[in-house]
């Protein structure tokens, strides 16, 4: 039962003529409404892939059972951008899931019960259940089978005389979460499945390996000088147009883009002015005199505090620095404050002092939550009795759990425990006597406790905290609204807002590209619905004033340009391939002057380029990444095979003109296995294909896929 807790004639003619006319217009006025219904179905799909539709209603009912099941794993409320990240995620999954169907239909993969069976309670437990927090163990946070077994017996017992209305509503959406799993499970295996068998259709030649061997053989050191391009002007070198153009032709490919908006936007950080400050001041200030005379301290601060009472005595180590200050300088009940910090104030009132351990080493084990009073004092009893006669907690808690855990929770503060558990545990633990075994009964359930050691007695304080964030009054968000509405009414064009929001001391960003799926706009939470608007808007249009980031900001956009689905324009990207083409003739330039200056030392080319020598060492055809340089190819070419002791270079990378001298080269004396090198080419490869497997793209790239997120969010 308390797992049930966590756990839809002329006559004649005229009449026939008449009828006709009447059929007919039933008819093609059916087929009118019909079409309706038709295209208004169509746009109620929230995507279409390869044909096959995905209605908005069931897309949002599988993004409700995921939010309600993470709710359950994590017990917490997610914000507007994660319920847009889970739902990005969502639609994600089931268009994967169409697409690898497809696949693995024509494939023939699947996944039989046996093979489901073993994944929810056999010796290959699926990852996805031994992260969810009901079937783990709560002192060792492992997976815990007997956790899970419990769950599914009560699930899918027939007897449900003996549960409450309530329970039985419960135990309904408990089922329906665990068949969302169920499926999650299914869908995750045939993935699995359908990357082994591609990621095993990438093989390994004998060439391969040997390549392989060969990359890695040669290890160089080597001291180097570099000049960078920066140091020629951009003058110096020309680009034209056309090479731009040629360069763009050879990699179009590579510019591949999603349809996007470009925006102009404002954000108008919504901060409290000094009235808002103030208001708390003054509060606080009222607050003082009942906090000075109360017996029940803890209400007040649970009624005005922004954070919680805790009813614990912290340790004088433990305190901040100011608290440490006011606690030395003043006795039990007395007040601090109200003290401001950034945009926060505090009140402080000292509850008590006192000398006594700081933490306890503490073993507990939870017990069972559906034995009847009678079965579990029995059950306690017993497990006191063996604790008593010799057997240690923790070999009893792995007896008792199946070696799911020791039962130790290791050192625990007063804080700690009134906070995870209750201050009627916290009490219970620090008060009982050392190893002496007992049963404690809380807000969280009946535990099996042993106390096993105690810090040395240090001072210790109790002090209540009032705490109050400042934050905007709905005057100071009005005054803030009315003045961006009034701004924007002034200089409704997108050539006005550029023009004139500096003097009107707004920050416009500008030329900021956006895409569908994106969650948020430059950081700022809760900007989807801009996004949503801009997706629906045309060039030159500006937007509302939306609130966003829990009504931190106000935002308000302008759409600059669109960009189809397709390649990029060689407009929006010109301007990288021009400072790359400009790049490679600086580095043509520094390579032909340092080759006329006919030096020999590597101290003359230092000398030339105004630097020093560097070192690496253990540079190899294959190394990525060189140390100090990161990652130049050229490097990796021309060191590997050059002789030691000799000058080589120039020779132009990425963005420097380098020069070297080898100092140090070895040859691998180790013998080519080829067995042994397909083996880890083969590896290297399988986990290059995962990572690519990760995305579904590789699915994605001959669909046809109709996208109607932005319609809905």
């Amino acid at each position: 039962m308390a797992t049930l807790e966590k756990i839809r004639s002329n006559a004649r003619w005229l009449l026939i003529g008449f009828v006709g006319l009447a059929l007919f217009a039933f008819v093609f006025g059916d087929f009118g409404r019909s079409e309706s219904t038709f295209l208004n179905q169509k746009k109620e799909n929230i995507i279409v892939v390869d044909g096959e539709t995905v209605h908005y209603y069931d897309f949002q009912t599988k993004v409700e059972e995921r939010i309600n099941q993470y709710k359950g794993n994590t017990n917490r409320t997610f914000s507007d951008d994660e319920q847009n990240q889970i739902r990005q995620m969502v639609l994600n999954e089931m268009i994967e899931d169409i697409l690898l169907s497809e696949e693995n239909e024509k494939l023939g993969i699947v996944v039989s019960t046996e093979e489901l069976t073993d994944l929810i309670m056999g010796n290959n437990i699926s990852p996805l259940l031994q992260q969810i927090p009901d079937f783990q163990n709560p002192q060792t946070k492992r997976f815990d089978k007997t956790a899970l077994l419990q769950f599914l017996q009560i699930i899918e017992g027939d007897n449900q005389s003996a549960y409450s209305e309530e329970d039985i509503v419960r135990l309904t959406q408990m089922k329906k979460a665990w068949l969302n799993i169920e499926q999650q499970i299914l869908d995750e295996q045939l993935k699995r499945k359908f990357n082994a068998l591609v990621s095993s259709a990438v093989l390994t030649n004998n060439l391969e390996a040997k390549a392989l061997y060969e990359n890695n053989k040669v290890s160089v050191d080597f001291d180097y000088v570099a000049q960078s391009y920066n140091s020629i002007p951009d003058t110096e070198v020309s680009v034209s147009d056309a090479e731009i153009q040629k360069r763009y032709d050879e990699r179009k490919n590579l510019y591949k883009q999603e349809e996007a908006k470009i925006i102009n936007y404002i954000a108008v950080n919504i901060l409290p002015d000094p009235a808002d400050y103030q208001l708390i001041e003054t509060k606080l200030n009222g607050l003082r005199e009942g906090l000075q005379n109360s017996t029940n301290v803890a209400e007040i601060v649970r009624t005005n505090s922004d954070l919680p009472y805790v009813d614990a005595y912290v340790a004088y180590r433990s305190l901040d620095e100011n608290l440490k200050y006011f606690v030395d300088k003043n006795p039990v009940g007395s007040i601090d404050g109200p003290v401001l910090t950034d945009k926060v104030y505090n009140l402080y009132k000292i509850e008590g002092e006192k000398t006594a351990p700081d933490s306890v080493k503490l073993e507990f084990l939870a017990l069972p939550m559906v034995m009847d009073e009678t079965a579990l004092k029995n059950l306690t009893d017993s497990l006191i009795q063996v604790v008593k006669g010799g057997v240690s907690f923790a070999d009893m808690a792995l007896s008792a759990t199946n070696g799911q855990s020791n039962g130790d929770m290791g050192w625990m503060t007063e804080e700690q425990l009134t906070t995870q558990v209750d201050v009627y545990f916290k009490d219970e633990v620090f008060n009982t006597r050392l190893k002496e075994p007992f049963v404690i009964k809380s807000n969280r359930g009946s535990f099996l406790v042993q106390v096993t050691d105690k810090t040395t007695p240090v001072k210790k304080y109790k002090i209540a905290n009032i705490q109050i964030q400042v934050i905007p009054s709905q005057d100071t968000k009005t005054r803030l609204y009315n003045e961006l509405s009034q701004f924007i009414s002034s200089n409704h064009s997108l050539s006005a807002l550029r023009e004139n929001a500096g003097k009107a001391n707004y920050n416009i960003q500008t030329d900021v590209e956006i895409t569908k799926n994106q969650i948020n706009i430059g950081g700022i939470r809760n900007t989807r619905q801009v996004i949503q608007w801009a997706f629906n808007s045309k060039k030159g249009d500006i937007s509302d004033i939306y609130e966003c980031q829990n009504a931190e900001y106000f935002v308000v956009a302008a759409i600059e340009n669109s960009l189809k689905e397709g390649y990029r324009p060689l407009a929006s990207i010109s301007e990288i391939l021009k400072r790359e083409l400009i790049n490679e003739k600086k580095g043509e330039k520094l390579v032909a002057d340092l080759k006329e200056k006919g030096f020999n030392r590597l101290e003359q080319y230092a000398e030339a380029m105004n630097t020093t020598p560097q070192s690496v060492k253990f540079v190899t055809f294959a190394t990525s990444n060189i140390s100090g340089i990161g990652a130049e190819p050229i490097l990796n070419v021309t060191a590997t095979n050059a002789s030691a002791g000799e000058i080589s270079g120039p020779y132009a990378g990425k963005n420097r003109v380098y020069v070297f001298s080898v100092t140090d080269k070895k040859v691998s004396e180790e013998p080519y296995d080829a067995e042994k090198q397909i083996q880890q080419a083969q590896m290297q490869y399988s986990y290059r294909m995962y990572q690519v497997l990760q995305s579904s793209d590789i699915l994605k790239e001959n669909a046809k896929i109709e996208n109607n997120f932005n319609r809905f969010f």
